[in-house]
């Protein structure tokens, strides 16, 4: 069994041991974003905790590197943004990508490469998945030590699909981001999960890491 190593601090130091029950965010597992209108927004958010470690928060761990799987009708239908890395990364920052036609090879090409334990985390395009397939890429992270993010659409009720990741996140822009000329502000909501007591809070991108910090609790 992987460690079970407990990432305790993220968006410039916030501390989630309030708001997760294992006092902060699991290393190891299947965690989800969920995107209804910004996809540039979730694609960071997802980039930034693929990325996510202990010591420093957008370091690689063990130099493995990051699996980004899009499956071509979630790309087609316009929901996700593919990140424009910056020139800065570093050759370790660059994700493996893949695109993929088919729902189940996506789910396949994740699973596999979760149990080979040489990738650091894989973050995956989905239009949707069932409970099933998501218990199954959860047990292969787990079998492995690998982290998966799962990019996944709100639906328009608004309503939860069901899901077994251990934490479930939304961003979406904040409603006075007219008044921020770069774009930038946003609000971040934990929504669900494993022991999970729901957060939220207004962040800014730093466009030139990838990275989120906390501007105010909400």
């Amino acid at each position: 069994m992987a460690s079970n190593t407990v990432l305790c601090r993220a968006f410039g130091g916030l501390s989630l041991s309030r708001n997760v029950s294992i006092g902060g965010i699991a290393s190891v597992g299947l965690h989800e974003v969920i995107c209804a209108h910004d996809g540039a927004g979730a694609s960071v958010l997802a980039w930034y905790l693929a990325n996510l470690t202990v010591d420093a928060g957008m370091e690689q761990v063990e130099s493995k590197p990051v699996f980004w799987v899009r499956q071509r009708k979630a790309i087609d239908q316009g929901r996700f943004y593919h990140l424009a890395l910056p020139a800065s990364a570093s050759g370790d920052a660059v994700p493996l990508m893949m695109t993929v036609d088919q729902q189940e090879k996506a789910l396949w090409a994740c699973e596999e490469a979760a149990k080979s334990g040489q990738i650091a985390s894989i973050i995956l395009e989905t239009t949707d998945y069932s409970l099933t397939a998501a218990r199954r890429l959860q047990l292969a992270c787990e079998g492995a030590g690998t982290r998966m993010i799962v990019l996944r659409r709100g639906s328009t009720s608004g309503r939860l699909m069901p899901s077994s990741a251990l934490t479930r996140w939304k961003i979406e822009p904040a409603l006075d981001a007219a008044q921020d000329m770069t774009g930038n502000i946003h609000h971040l909501s934990l929504i669900g999960g494993r022991g999970v007591r729901p957060g939220s809070w207004k962040v800014k991108i730093d466009a030139t890491t990838f990275s989120l910090s906390v501007v105010d609790p909400l």
